[in-house]
């Protein structure tokens, strides 16, 4: 079953992250490129921020602004969403996730300044073709979330748009959940590895690079990653034998997470760091961006009424709320630099810390 959401993911669930694969209805265009340039340029003169990728072969990239209003081709600034450091510092912010075509330049919006302290970006990369499908039969694997506090919302699925669209987590499949559900194991296997050293959360693109997990190798050959999940709620321990069902974490919002959701990815035993393998749940469903599963499948969406009584009814408000929050915050430091246009270079420093 295709998703109806082109992309595969669901916008409403990663706020503040402007997905340009290869266009975008708001930004500034997509313009051919004859020579090698700069990856990111901003023209003083338009203002304009722009994404050059000069190869011969298409190209990605993730690039965060902290605290920076960034404005669409109709004038409008693009939504912001919230990222939150190690030490629970919660900044706004607009990721931009650009997947570029050989020699093309993608302008993507319009910023008062030039990008300095509050910009990150991950270098631009080669977008590699998911691998060829493997003869292993992975069907069957268990749910991985109580059937009690479910339906689940599919956020993204295969070759999500937002974050599997490249062959490491191309059949990666994302629900969201509140944070603290259990985590169950998806087959009978050993835990391999245990990471949660992790408080991080939100769209920096910095965090991309910092998650929680507990991976487990099943007896079948493959390794199961659950990711995302709360710091120092691990109920095993590695080279714990476990068994399909076993609660082995509670999920969170850990890492590169715009919301709470768990995160699960299969990779072959040979090759733990390779491309994704696919797989399905139960009698053979993969979840799709926008429908809600419960351990037999695809369900009705709840209800209004049901689901604000659920764990994860709260999830978005909360993030309307801290988004709010910080809006509030933003605007009283603004008149209370009206006359100070400009940062000293001490407080962009300090502005730059994710």
């Amino acid at each position: 079953m295709a998703s109806e959401w082109p992309g595969n993911y669901l916008p409403s669930a990663c706020r503040g992250c402007i997905v340009v694969h290869r266009s975008h209805p708001s930004i500034y265009g997509i313009f051919p490129v004859k020579e090698a340039e700069d990856n990111f340029q901003w023209d003083p003169s338009s203002k304009v921020f722009t994404v050059v990728n000069a190869k011969p072969y298409p190209s990605f990239t993730y690039m965060t602004f902290l605290e920076t209003n960034v404005l669409d081709r109709h004038g409008r600034c693009f939504e912001a969403g919230i990222t939150r450091s190690d030490a629970g510092n919660e900044k706004m912010a607009i990721t931009f996730v650009v997947v570029a075509d050989p020699m093309t330049a993608v302008r993507l919006g319009a910023i008062e300044g030039p990008p300095t302290s509050g910009f990150f970006a991950i270098e631009m990369e080669r977008l590699q073709a998911p691998a060829a499908a493997p003869s292993q039969d992975l069907k069957g694997l268990g749910f991985p979330l109580p059937e009690e506090a479910g339906p689940y919302l599919c956020t993204q699925g295969v070759g999500g748009h937002l974050t599997h669209f490249f062959p490491e987590s191309y059949h990666a499949i994302d629900l969201r959940c509140a944070n603290h559900t259990p985590v169950l194991s998806m087959g009978d296997g050993i835990v391999k590895e245990i990471a949660e050293s992790h408080k991080c959360g939100g769209i920096h693109a910095a965090n991309l690079a910092k998650w929680n997990s507990v991976s487990v190798l099943l007896f079948s050959g493959v390794i199961v990653d659950y990711l995302h999940t709360m710091p120092g709620t691990a109920r095993v321990k590695v080279g714990d034998t476990v068994r399909r069902g076993q609660v082995l974490c509670e999920s969170g919002d850990i890492g590169f997470a715009p919301e709470p959701h768990l995160h699960v990815e299969i990779h072959s035993a040979a090759d733990p760091d390779g491309a994704s393998l696919p797989w399905s749940f139960g009698e053979g469903f993969v979840p799709v961006a926008g429908c809600w599963y419960s351990s037999t499948g695809e369900v009705p969406a709840p209800s209004e009424k049901s689901s604000k009584a659920r764990p994860g009814a709260m999830v978005l408000s909360k993030s309307r709320r801290r988004l709010q929050r910080l809006e509030r915050q933003k605007r009283s430091e603004r008149r209370s630099c009206q006359c100070t246009p400009d940062l000293p270079s001490a407080a962009k420093s300090e502005a730059s810390a994710v």
